[in-house]
Order: C-alpha cells, then structure tokens, then sequence
C-alpha cells in the first residue's frame, strides 16, 4: 500500500475508472494529526519528568530508611540519660530502648513496603516507555 494520501487515491481511481469519484482529503486531518503528534510530544516528555521524579522518590525513600538505620544506632548505644550501670536505670534504659526501636523500626519496615511500591510502580513506567503511536 501506498504511503501517502495521493498515491492511495491514485490507486484508487484506477480500480473505480473514470466514473469513480473519491471526496477531496480532508483538511481536518493534518490539524487533526498535528495535535495528535503535539499530545503524543507532550506525553513523551511527562512520562520522562515521571520517571526522574519516581527515581527522586526511590532515592529519598533509601535516604531516609538510612538515616532511620542510624537513628536506631543512635538509640541502642545511647543510655537515654540515665546510669546504664545502676541496676534499676538499666531496666529502664532496656525497656526504653524497647519501645523506641519497636517504633523507628515499624517506620523503617514502611520505607521497605514504599521501596516495594516503588520498584512495582517503576515496573508499569516501564511499560508506558514502550508505548508508541501505531503499536
């Protein structure tokens, strides 16, 4: 087939003979085509913006479970100005520490369960990549 408006119309003709009749192209369609080109532009360049925000999100998500990680240090080797060597303060410290972590750590297991999001959520950017018009 051919590649054109006028060659198909051409082709055409030949088929239909003398007789035939094909309506004038439409100049609907070369607007028609340029907003299409335009939107498919426009999405090309969201979908990149997209994507360099979605690894901004993952790369902030890591940092933060970092920087979580080393708060828990923090709070294991701290003796949360109490004597760790008094008996009484020690029970305390432990407890404390307990407590602390229990929580620094159920925040860093949802930095895990959104870097979980993230990379699955990457997967589907992926495939919006593939897209291209005509396929």
């Amino acid at each position: 087939m051919a590649d054109d408006w006028d060659s198909v119309a051409k082709s055409a003709m030949k088929i239909l003979g003398d007789k035939g009749k094909i309506p004038k192209y439409s100049t609907a369609l070369p607007k028609a085509e340029a907003a299409n080109q335009k939107s498919y532009d426009d999405f090309k360049k969201t979908r990149e913006e997209l994507k360099a925000k979605l690894l901004a999100l993952q790369n902030a998500e890591s940092v933060t479970k970092d920087a979580f990680s080393q708060f828990q240090d923090e709070i294991e080797e701290s003796d949360l100005g109490l004597d760790s060597k008094n008996k009484e303060d020690a029970k305390k410290i432990a407890e404390a520490r307990k407590m602390l972590s229990g929580w620094i750590q159920n925040s860093m297991d949802t930095g895990d369960q959104n870097l979980k999001n993230l990379k699955e959520l990457d997967k589907h950017l992926m495939s919006l990549s593939n897209y291209k018009p005509g396929s």
